[in-house]
């Protein structure tokens, strides 16, 4: 509770002005310093996006993985369905089992986590006809079962359920045996959409 007495950024306004003294000595406003952190940053987030579509190619027999939007910056989603779905709620439901793979789990260490991700979703009601369209098209998914109020929980949604990634670490692209962390986050995801396409639970919601 009293932690604010202490740190060097909080609620003192004198140690949050000289938390932003330091922070801009050691990493400046310009192209060489904050700036080329980003760079990395945004130069990961283009390799992701390159990559991505070559995982898709790798997995196209199994899932179909979509790049929603290209990213402009270091944030990126993906979505997935398992070939053969058409449904959006089972689809959502398959994501879903994916993301349980790789969410925080208060119970275990979080270095104990090979890779750590968010989710986000793009909603019925906040996205253009044709875009939504779109993206359930290279899904493969029935656009009839995007709705804005679900009456079949088991075929429909109000909701696509993405996959986040933000990649602001600048030294994603340095991972071990020299490969990108990016490359090794391709072999992680692989290894977690088999082991949720071979559980099936995802098509009906039962366990």
């Amino acid at each position: 509770r009293n932690l604010g007495q202490y740190i060097l950024e909080g609620s003192k306004a004198g140690a949050a002005a000289a938390s932003v003294s330091v922070a801009h000595d050691v990493v400046p406003l310009h192209s060489e310093g904050l700036g080329r952190i980003m760079r990395h940053t945004v130069r990961t987030c283009e390799y992701f996006y390159d990559t991505a579509r070559e995982f898709g190619k790798r997995m196209a027999d199994k899932v179909r993985v979509v790049v929603p939007f290209e990213p402009d910056s270091n944030l990126a989603c993906v979505a997935v369905n398992p070939v053969g779905n058409r449904s959006l709620a089972a689809m959502n439901r398959f994501s879903r089992q994916v993301f349980s793979h790789m969410k925080v789990d208060a119970t275990r260490p979080v270095q104990a986590s090979r890779f750590i991700g968010s989710y986000t979703s793009l909603q019925k009601g906040a996205l253009a006809e044709d875009q939504g369209d779109r993206i359930l098209d290279e899904l493969d998914v029935d656009p009839d079962t995007f709705v804005l109020i679900p009456g079949d929980q088991d075929r429909e949604a109000d909701h696509v359920y993405i996959l986040r990634h933000t990649l602001m670490n600048p030294f994603q692209m340095d991972g071990p045996d020299g490969r990108s962390y990016v490359d090794h986050y391709w072999d992680f995801l692989e290894e977690v959409l088999n082991d949720v396409l071979a559980d099936d639970t995802w098509r009906t919601g039962e366990p």
